[in-house]
């Protein structure tokens, strides 16, 4: 087993108070100092990347590619993201940055269709964001988003290690989407009820991460829709992730897609009070509040970081956390509390490494075949994301 290096920890140490004194008075309130969070996980080594913005034509749709790498000559797992409604292929920064920090090749793609022209619509114009998401999130804009994923595949293989590709290892890839983009992934992962062709996922596909999970009450029900997906699947949410359209407004219903695929490789990562747009990956909150600027709304913008991520530090992450472990199941803790959103812009960092820490364990976990990372996953996770946080496994 390889050596996890930890972090100290600094413990402040009360202040002796009247000399020689024995004990407390009965009275005497003493203050506890808190202990400094210990760091997440950390991937075996941390690259510099650089990005690449390339513009693709996928079943006759024009498509916007962009792939972030790390620097260097090794073959380097692949991960596909799929963002969300009105977003570019540049959103999802926090996440694909860490991930390709940690040694993936990143490949965000989405259409110029759903991409941040939608938004330029007479409907998003006027105002009417509900019925404009309801259109794209209906089962014919899915079969459409589906059937530009096949060529997506497809246009993989035919630049197999060519050009922007060159480098990527095609036989260890995960699947990934936030918000529309998580319902073409769950679609692609099995998802039954929309009566459409269904998808076969290559066998290259390890594992899925479906950011922001969408399921609604219209159609087949619950149990039927979500029994037949298989494999490994990393669901992440929050007790505050509903949209800015209207179309998801109770939190909870994001979590029945892990509540009812069947046991064997599920994990389901609940925040406490992350809003949707920071699961969207942005990574910091908007300042405006207002109601079409504020940090879930359609209207915002998602930027892309520029890097540059170095060092050769082992592994890899603090499992001691503030507050004690969490136990398995199929239940929230009951020691979670929600708020309506992160205080600050510290508290918003703080959630985005718990999702980074996470996904990259995951990853490394399914990718990699990492033994440190799965420990940590088994063993340090829940302990270390404390009632911050909700890390189910079934």
């Amino acid at each position: 087993m390889r050596s996890r290096a930890l972090f100290g920890i600094s413990i402040a140490l009360a202040t002796l108070v009247g000399g020689c004194q024995h004990s407390a008075r009965p009275n005497a309130t003493e203050p506890v100092a808190s202990q400094p969070r210990q760091p997440g996980y950390k991937a075996e080594q941390r690259y510099a990347t650089t990005s690449i913005l390339e513009a693709w034509t996928l079943a006759g749709e024009p498509v916007e590619m962009t792939l972030v790498r790390p620097l260097g000559s090794d073959v380097f797992p692949l991960v596909i993201y799929l963002p969300g409604l009105g977003e570019p292929s540049s959103a999802g920064a926090a996440w694909r940055q860490a991930w390709a920090q940690a040694g993936y090749s990143v490949l965000s793609l989405q259409s110029v269709a759903n991409g941040e022209t939608i938004w330029s619509s007479a409907q998003a114009k006027s105002g009417d964001f509900h019925d404009l998401a309801r259109e794209q999130f209906s089962r014919g804009a899915l079969a459409k988003r589906l059937t530009m994923l096949r060529a997506l595949f497809e246009e993989l293989n035919r630049r197999h290690d060519s050009g922007a590709l060159s480098g990527v290892d095609m036989s260890q890839i995960a699947l990934a989407g936030f918000d529309l983009g998580a319902q073409t992934v769950m679609a692609a992962a099995g998802e039954m009820g929309y009566d459409i062709e269904p998808f076969a996922l290559p066998d290259a596909v390890k594992c899925v991460i479906v950011l922001s999970p969408y399921a609604d009450l219209t159609g087949a029900g619950f149990e039927k829709r979500f029994a037949t997906i298989q494999g490994s699947i990393l669901s992440v949410t929050s007790r505050d992730d509903t949209d800015p359209y209207g179309l998801v407004t109770a939190a909870a219903i994001r979590r029945a897609p892990f509540e009812h695929m069947p046991p064997g490789q599920k994990s389901l990562l609940t925040l406490v009070n992350a809003p949707h747009a920071l699961l969207a990956g942005k990574e910091t909150p908007s300042a405006d509040n207002s109601p079409l600027t504020r940090d879930d709304s359609p209207r915002a913008a998602s930027g892309d970081a520029t890097n540059q991520g170095s060092g050769t530090g082992r592994h890899r992450g603090g499992g001691g956390g503030s507050q004690g472990s969490r136990r398995g199941g199929g239940n929230e803790s009951s020691d979670m509390k929600s708020s309506s959103r992160p205080a600050s812009a510290a508290a918003w960092a703080a959630q985005l490494a718990e999702v980074q820490s996470v996904t990259t364990a995951y990853l490394d976990t399914n990718l990699k075949n990492d033994g440190v990372a799965r420990e940590w996953l088994t063993k340090d996770a829940r302990r270390w994301l404390g009632d911050e946080a909700d890390l189910i496994v079934k």
